[in-house]
């Protein structure tokens, strides 16, 4: 089977782990049995200019994965409708280019509506492929969605024969713009093989987390609730990742007087954050919204217990085996979580965890979900 990735965001050379998570399950589906060709339509700031990047069409070989771009530039930034329409033009000229170098396609997966899902379902309307979409953002589950969005997400999954939620929450706000029958949920996949289990001995407790500083991400709750219960312990906070709350959650470490217990390491590589997950004895993340969260399976697969909020996604993920889950903006109950997965860190036993986190994430697992609904709609589509 010929699957066509049209994701909405993708790794370039500036933001290398955005849609990370697009091409982990690109790479699944093509180690499953499928040809999987990926198509992304990259535009770059004009702040970023390089005499390198030359518009156009290119075609490589990514980790495996045959990936075509459109290189160009955004010459109307802040213009939403005509980026847009720019993104689509880029996309209908690959759609094309690949048909005549590989062939067309059995189905097409788009991940988003914004733009990817809408750019594909434009498409398939006149090339007569069936179509399904993920949808990923919390815009939706946030409350987001611009009204002059709200016709593009209806004519997407309009056109869709499957919509696929990561999350439980997100999936029912789906409903919302498309029939329930078409919602199904598949969570995203964690590499096994990549995040693995690996001793670590620290000298004190070691609470890791990671994510863009944004204030969704709640890294202020995070830290109140650290500071509240082990201030001046010989417990650690570990913070990786960057974003535009960075200044202030650091000012407000200080202020907690903290620092000698908190740590920031900055934006991380792939590699890097594995090899945090790894030696750290907890993972934390205090999100106040998730569709479901993909840094807390990459912990489960390295036999780390996890501490998450109810914010939309993390609820299929978190049970009684791996960990514990927290009201959102609670800092009470998140410090009491802290404090009791730290009194019972014996409880928590990494190869069960992961046992576990490989039964519901692994590649094996959710390829084969996919698989399936490929297959279904395939044969309702070609039923017609």
């Amino acid at each position: 089977m010929h699957v066509l990735i049209v994701p909405s965001w993708y790794p370039t050379e500036f933001t290398p782990i955005a849609g990370i998570f697009f091409k982990e399950q690109a790479k699944a589906l093509q180690k499953f049995g499928h040809k999987v060709t990926v198509v992304f339509p990259e535009t770059r700031s004009l702040k970023s200019y390089n005499k390198d990047f030359k518009s156009g069409i290119k075609c490589n070989v990514e980790d495996g994965i045959k990936t075509y771009r459109y290189h160009g530039y955004n010459l109307m930034p802040g213009l939403t409708k005509a980026n847009k329409i720019n993104y689509f033009m880029k996309f209908k000229k690959l759609y094309h280019h690949i048909v005549e170098k590989e062939g067309i396609p059995n189905i097409v997966h788009a991940h988003s509506c914004l733009w990817g899902g809408w750019a594909a379902a434009k498409i398939i309307t006149k090339e007569h492929i069936p179509l399904v979409i993920t949808e990923h953002s919390t815009a939706f589950i946030r409350g987001l969605i611009e009204p002059e969005e709200e016709e593009d997400i209806r004519y997407a999954l309009g056109k869709a024969s499957k919509v696929i939620s990561v999350g439980p929450r997100l999936a029912e706000e789906m409903t919302k713009y498309v029939n329930e029958n078409k919602v199904t949920l598949i969570p995203n996949i964690v590499n096994t093989d990549y995040f693995t289990i690996k001793k670590s001995d620290n000298k004190s407790f070691r609470f890791f987390t990671v994510s863009l500083l944004t204030q969704k991400k709640g890294m202020d709750i995070l830290v109140k609730a650290f500071a509240n219960t082990f201030k001046g312990e010989k417990y650690e906070l570990i913070i990786g990742g960057t974003g535009e709350e960075e200044a202030n959650i650091k000012k407000l470490v200080d202020e907690l007087m903290i620092s000698n217990q908190v740590q920031f390491l900055g934006e991380l590589s792939r590699e890097e954050v594995r090899d945090q997950m790894q030696s750290c004895d907890a993972f934390v993340l205090a999100s106040r919204f998730e569709t479901f969260g993909v840094v807390y399976i990459e912990a489960l697969a390295c036999g780390k217990p996890v501490i998450a909020t109810a914010s939309g996604g993390p609820e299929i993920i978190v049970n009684e085996k791996n960990g514990l889950l927290v009201p959102v903006d609670d800092i009470k109950n998140l410090g009491n979580a802290m404090q009791t997965l730290v009194n019972n860190k014996n409880k928590y036993n990494e190869e069960l965890i992961r046992e576990d986190c490989v039964k519901r994430f692994s590649e094996d697992v959710i390829t084969s979900q996919l698989d399936n609904l490929y297959s279904g709609v395939i044969g309702q589509y070609t039923a017609k």
